[in-house]
């Protein structure tokens, strides 16, 4: 068979993926086409990514608990005091090397140092920039500070306070760590120390299974070929938007061209928008807010003439990159339509 072919029920998608992942019989490395059990048709790239798609949002659902959201970053970083079993971060390895396999993008947002420790290349300093900000201020502030009152401003010891569903604890960084204070004589060993707690120690149970996972697709040949900036953008899509791209190689259906009215129309109120809207947009229309390896002009993407002008919104098939936009017949109410639809709805015009 030419294919990898998954059977997956839509009530039960990750237990079904889990049973999948450990059968011995499947070959990943061939193309992927994915049967939602029940339903009819047949996967020519559109169920492949909707099951992405609906997977990714389950395993980064709040309920599982599985990874923490960082607000000041926007990331998730995963939960050092989650509960799940480790077969579940595999799954979400495996999901991502999956993906990458079948050059899926997917809408996750981790930190870049995930993508250097999947390389096995040693966390830094630098590292914190794009994971936290604010720890990374702080021990900025430890190593830049000269003068010798040090230990008596921060009164800290070589211990970090945890917080597991509401109970409180202290984790030693080093034996007897809650008696040795932070000085300028050892401000550097607690600095490393903490970022070994941090990326590695607090969080090898769920990262070993994640990278165990992963490993099912790719092993060390990655190491050799890209870095974790290009790395991430094979994953994820990369975050520049050139939107006029995508106008210069978008499809059109159902009676549209490039010179009907409300087309033209269209690509005008697409480019005055902010960035942060037109990411809205192409998660809207796409699934993702980012764009492809080569940027927009890589990515399919067609605009079908639905229904007539009235008050129907614009929706989408989010798994084939199609939006499918009614013929407004003015210009106001096409940008009123669509700013509606992009801030209320997540774009799963799904039949």
């Amino acid at each position: 068979m030419p294919y990898c072919v998954i059977a997956v029920r839509r009530e039960n998608l990750i237990e079904d993926t889990l049973d999948t992942l450990s059968e011995p019989r499947m070959n990943f490395r061939k193309e992927l086409k994915v049967k939602f059990v029940g339903e009819e048709g047949v996967d020519s790239g559109g169920v492949k990514k909707e099951f992405f798609q609906l997977i990714v949002r389950q395993i980064f659902d709040p309920a599982y608990s599985m990874f923490n959201y960082n607000e000041e970053v926007r990331t998730y970083w995963f939960n050092p005091d989650s509960l799940e079993a480790p077969i579940k971060f595999e799954l979400v390895g495996f999901i991502l090397g999956l993906a990458l396999y079948n050059s899926v993008i997917l809408d996750v947002h981790f930190p870049r140092v995930v993508y250097k420790k999947l390389l096995e290349l040693k966390p830094e300093f630098s590292d914190l920039a794009d994971f936290s900000p604010s720890i990374a201020q702080s021990l900025d502030f430890i190593l830049k500070y000269k003068e010798p009152d040090l230990e008596d401003i921060l009164t800290c010891t070589f211990t970090v306070d945890t917080d597991t569903y509401g109970r409180k604890d202290s984790v030693e960084l080093v034996p007897g760590g809650s008696s040795i204070f932070v000085s300028q004589s050892n401000k550097h060993e607690y600095v490393q120390k903490y970022l070994e707690w941090l990326f590695d120690k607090s969080v090898s149970r769920s990262f070993e299974a994640f990278k165990k996972g992963f490993s099912k697709l790719y092993g060390g040949e990655l190491k050799s070929n890209c870095d974790p900036e290009e790395f991430q953008l094979l994953v994820c899509g990369s975050p520049v938007l050139d939107f006029h791209e995508l106008e210069r190689t978008a499809k059109y259906e159902g009676g549209y061209t490039r010179n009907s009215e409300p087309i033209v129309n269209f690509w005008s109120i697409i480019h005055e928008l902010d960035l942060e809207h037109k990411k809205k947009f192409l998660f809207f229309s796409t699934g993702s807010d980012r764009a492809p390896i080569g940027g927009l002009a890589n990515m399919p993407f067609s605009i079908l003439k639905n229904g007539l002008d009235g008050n129907q919104l614009p929706s989408a098939h989010t798994c084939f990159n199609y939006l499918l936009l009614p013929p407004y017949k003015s210009r106001e109410k096409m940008k009123e339509k669509l700013h509606i639809a992009i801030n209320n709805s997540e774009g799963f015009g799904l039949s």
